[in-house]
């Protein structure tokens, strides 16, 4: 199988290729196991899905831990198998039973709200308690928006508090950031993730909602239904130019590509330290700047899950494994990697400091996380606000395709085309050893269940275009591009 896409996003075309070859598949090979003395008892495995900003941490937390031999009460050993995501795709991963977590460890709270949500409110759902009881905080990192220390300073940081209406005045500025003085930077180019998809995206947009509002505290569906606030929102996301889905890589992405590829991005302070230990590839540092509207404490808690699948020797693996990730020196390693503790105990000191391109001092104001009716709500107005995009699906219908492969392409085309908005505009090139014109997108709103009709009506015949048809795809966005204003 293999399906391309090229997406238009403002004038900007990038092209997304994603595929595999049947003829070249390759089964992962076995996870690796050691004998065991036939008297051991079996051991208990312990699932954990961990928001990926953890990642360093927990890659060395979990060797540290089985490095201990732990055991359960009854002597049973225990096995930790940590998995990394972003925390609406563990959200997901748990819902849909990919990944049937006993512990979930998303990057806020926020996720446990909208976890138990989706769990609860199901149609049919036979669930009478939520599956995410609150959860112990492990560590905190406040939300910010990272931005290059040049593009922050120009805007009047350290000495002037910035916010959300600061980032959608640069960013409607028809001279963008000429008007301060640097007209080589071009236009003012912000990046978040998903917010479906991650916590630090999610927060991102319900920040903005309170900042459209005036308030702290207290956000309710009317707030949200206010005219003035999604506008205030859809001003705001009309910069973003880049959408992730994890917040780790995507602010690697950032420092790998500089500032030609986003200005600013919502992102964990954790991160912005984190980056001055990588090698620098960019050519300014990246700096924390705390919207003065206020923002959110990551607060990364560890919930056992309340499930079937969770069961007694689950739990007390569970709450052995939270045990050691307080420990006072797994704290500290935390904090040696850019968190501030969840042990109260322990002094906050460097890496947390101006050195690192952040404020110890700050966030001085916190915002409050809503329930989780209003948090399911937020996600609706901003598929109503979000910026729309221009996809071209470039699809290989050559002889080549035939069997599973065309019915793997056909599935992940359906599910690409039902994961778009109505606002969203789709064409799709079928292409063998002829290249056809490239279509111009059309709005799915009116055109998804055609584009939807023709996907499941293609057949494998031909010869293989691949390389003439993803040029023509491109060269067709590309001319679409340069014709948008702006």
């Amino acid at each position: 199988m293999l399906a391309a896409m090229l997406a238009l996003t403002r004038g900007v075309v990038v092209l997304a290729v994603v595929g595999s070859l049947a003829s070249c598949r390759k089964e992962s090979p076995p996870e690796a196991t050691s004998q065991r003395p036939t008297e051991q008892a079996e051991p208990v495995e312990l699932l954990v899905a961990y928001s990926s900003e953890k990642k360093a941490w927990f890659e060395e937390a979990v060797p540290a831990f089985q490095a201990t031999n732990p055991k359960t009460a009854s002597g049973k050993p225990i096995k930790i198998t940590a998995k990394s995501f972003g925390s609406g795709e563990a959200s997901t991963a748990i819902l849909d039973g990919t990944f049937k977590a006993h512990v979930y460890s998303p990057a806020s709270a926020a996720y446990l709200a909208l976890l138990n949500q989706a769990w609860m409110s199901a149609p049919n759902s036979p669930h009478g308690r939520p599956l995410a009881p609150a959860g112990e905080p492990l560590v905190l990192s406040p939300i910010v928006i990272a931005m290059w220390k040049p593009m922050a300073e120009a805007l009047g940081w350290p000495t002037k508090d910035i916010g959300w209406k600061d980032i959608i005045k640069v960013s409607k500025d028809p001279k963008g950031w000429g008007t301060y003085g640097h007209a080589e930077w071009g236009s003012f180019k912000l990046g978040h993730t998903h917010p479906e998809f991650s916590n630090s995206g999610f927060l991102a947009v319900l920040a903005e909602a309170f900042a459209a509002s005036g308030k702290t505290r207290g956000m309710t569906r009317a707030d949200l239904d206010d005219t003035k606030t999604q506008e205030f929102i859809g001003a705001i996301e009309n910069a973003v130019v880049h959408y992730g889905k994890s917040t780790g890589l995507f602010t690697d992405q950032m420092l790998e590509r500089g500032p030609a590829y986003m200005s600013a991005c919502v992102t964990y302070e954790n991160l912005v330290i984190e980056s001055y230990a990588k090698p620098a590839t960019a050519p300014f540092p990246l700096v924390a700047v705390y919207p003065v509207e206020g923002t959110f404490w990551s607060d990364h808690p560890y919930a056992v899950l309340d499930a079937e699948w969770v069961g007694a020797d689950q739990k007390a693996a569970a709450q052995q494994f939270l045990a050691f990730l307080k420990t006072k020196p797994m704290q500290q390693r935390a904090l040696g990697l850019g968190f501030r503790p969840g042990d109260a105990t322990i002094a906050t000191t460097a890496p947390i400091d101006v050195a690192h391109g952040v404020d110890p001092t700050q966030p001085q104001t916190l915002l409050e996380v809503p329930p989780g009716d209003v948090l399911a709500a937020l996600l609706e107005v901003w598929r109503k606000q979000k910026k729309t995009a221009e996809v071209m699906i470039v699809f290989d219908r050559s002889g080549s395709m035939q069997g599973e492969p065309m019915t793997e392409a056909k599935a992940g085309a359906r599910a690409f085309l039902e994961g778009l908005g109505d606002r969203d505009s789709v064409g799709i090139m079928f292409f063998d050893n002829h290249v056809p014109p490239a279509p111009a997108p059309e709005l799915l709103g009116k055109a998804r269940a055609r584009l939807v009709k023709q996907v499941d009506g293609v057949f494998a015949d031909g010869g293989t275009s691949l390389y003439e048809a993803v040029a023509a795809a491109y060269d067709a966005m590309l001319a679409r591009a340069n014709k948008e204003p702006g």
